[in-house]
């Protein structure tokens, strides 16, 4: 139609060098510990009520540890440990964006090199990436593997890696069969751990100081955020046009937006900073 409605998002991350942050790995550890934070009663959900089929979903056995096939990369993908974080983050944004909550999330890394027939198109590493994950969460579950890894952690650090990247392969799917999609791309230096995280919170730190100064304030067209808590997305879209893209791009990330209204069809490129 003229005005496709989003059913499905097919989230797909690369990384190029790069290591674990300690505090990432005592917080995984206090996971199998018992040591998380348990819900009281009264609690307010991070995400609205009508999402959580959305978030169980997309975190089940079946849509989080099997591989599965990436049509915009052409390769299989395998788990990503982080879509615990991201899932409920895009949950909590949905609503904002008038988004359904019959919504499809699927959060997934690409592990393998260029797909080709000697790799089953990504099939194999994927799953040696995923025997290693449940060989490794097997482990975790034994007292003294988690005793020797929190002694290791003591002496233990990891400073980021600049020469690393990270890619995010994002497409957006039409409902009910449409036909229209919709794809991005970011890129941005450094690990996903230490140096990708400080240029997020770089961007937004900064993006927020812009339109909260008294020169923006008096600027036309612009609006302050929302207030209470918000994805950063979620709170600054309407601030300004490109607002968040602009400051992302200022520290050296790069986004490439590019929309298909029909199956086959040339993608057109679509200028970030305008959405």
């Amino acid at each position: 139609g003229d005005n496709p409605v989003l059913g499905q998002i097919n989230l797909a991350f690369r990384n190029k060098g790069g290591g674990f942050p300690r505090g990432t790995l005592n917080t995984l550890l206090d996971g199998f510990d018992g040591n998380a934070p348990e819900r009281k009663e009264g609690d307010v959900r991070f995400y609205p009520r009508e999402y959580r089929t959305v978030a169980k979903t997309a975190l089940s056995p079946s849509g989080f540890v099997l591989p599965r096939w990436s049509n915009q990369l052409g390769t299989y993908t395998g788990p990503n440990f982080m879509a615990a974080i991201n899932v409920p983050i895009l949950c909590r944004a949905a609503p904002t964006f008038g988004f359904s909550s019959d919504l499809v999330i699927s959060d997934r890394s690409v592990v393998s090199g260029k797909p080709s027939l000697l790799n089953a198109y990504g099939l194999i590493p994927t799953q040696l990436y995923i025997t290693a994950l449940v060989m490794s969460g097997l482990a975790l579950v034994l007292p003294p593997v988690r005793w020797w890894l929190r002694r290791s952690l003591k002496t233990y650090s990891y400073g980021g890696d600049s020469r690393g990247r990270v890619v995010m392969d994002a497409e957006a799917v039409s409902a009910g069969g449409g036909a229209a999609t919709a794809t991005a791309r970011l890129c941005v230096p450094g690990d996903a751990g230490i140096y990708a995280t400080g240029l997020f919170a770089a961007s937004v730190a900064n993006a927020l100081h812009e339109v909260t100064s008294v020169a923006t304030k008096t600027k036309q067209g612009t609006s302050m955020p929302p207030a209470g808590f918000h994805s950063p997305v979620a709170a600054l879209h309407r601030c300004r046009p490109g607002l968040l893209v602009d400051n992302l791009k200022r520290l050296g990330a790069d986004v490439t937006v590019k929309a298909m209204p029909n199956v086959g069809g040339e993608g057109t490129v679509v200028d970030a900073t305008k959405l």
